[in-house]
């Protein structure tokens, strides 16, 4: 038997989850290293409206010119 890993195509959720988390990173509204999260938040379909404003809080500029950890 082969153990070679056969990848299975996406499903429409997923593309769609992919593009809007993509569209979201590239529009620096969620950090890069919160990007996962939301991804597979969106895939799931599992993020709150409190889930959002913390994820676009915590990406948010800080007043003094930097970024918010």
């Amino acid at each position: 038997m082969d153990n070679t890993t056969i990848a299975l195509p996406k499903t429409a959720d997923e593309e769609l989850a992919d593009k809007i988390a993509d569209s979201l990173g590239a529009a620096k509204l969620i950090s890069t290293e919160k990007l996962p999260r939301v991804r597979d938040g969106l895939r799931k379909g599992n993020l709150t409206s409190a889930d959002w404003k913390l994820l676009v809080e915590l990406s948010e500029p800080t007043k003094s010119g930097g970024t918010a950890e």
